[in-house]
């Protein structure tokens, strides 16, 4: 007997109902509004940058390399060890499936088109190699008390 209505249920009617779908978003999915899948396709999707300590699970494929202290340049080495803060990223390339999500924070997409945006470091979990990226030192006291002395601008054309 076939018990879904209860706390039994199953295996086959347990793969059904949890197993993951597919939505067809592309490279950023958003699995559910805490939790991000991305889609690497081993061409021209093959790499994304995330949060270093945002993978929750990964499928197929995939290498995973913790940005290194040269790797943007002398001057962005400098500013996040004088600063402390920043994007401590990882690099993840190849083919499949990572999930990403951070300590159950709503996640949002956001599509730049030759534009700029400027977030905390930490609430950053991902975006495309074709954005730059850099530390930014806030100039008023407000922002200061809302979310500390520096942030990250993100900018370009990209996810």
């Amino acid at each position: 007997m076939d018990d879904t209505t209860g706390s039994r249920m199953t295996i086959e009617a347990f793969l059904e109902k949890t197993s993951q779908k597919d939505r067809g978003q592309g490279f950023f999915e958003l699995e559910s509004p805490h939790m991000l899948e991305v889609n690497l396709d081993g061409a021209s999707h093959g790499m994304v940058w995330t949060k270093m300590g945002g993978m929750v699970a990964y499928r197929g494929q995939v290498k995973f390399t913790r940005q290194g202290m040269m790797e943007e340049g002398l001057g962005k080495f400098l500013k996040r060890q004088l600063t402390g803060e920043g994007a401590k990223l990882t690099k993840a390339e190849g083919q499949g499936k990572v999930y990403l999500a951070d300590d159950g924070k709503k996640l949002t997409v956001l599509e730049l088109q030759s534009q700029a945006v400027v977030v905390n470091g930490e609430d950053l979990i991902a975006f495309e190699p074709s954005l730059s990226y850099d530390v930014k030192m806030m100039k008023k006291m407000a922002a200061v008390v809302s979310g500390g002395l520096f942030n990250v601008r993100v900018e370009g054309t990209g996810l």
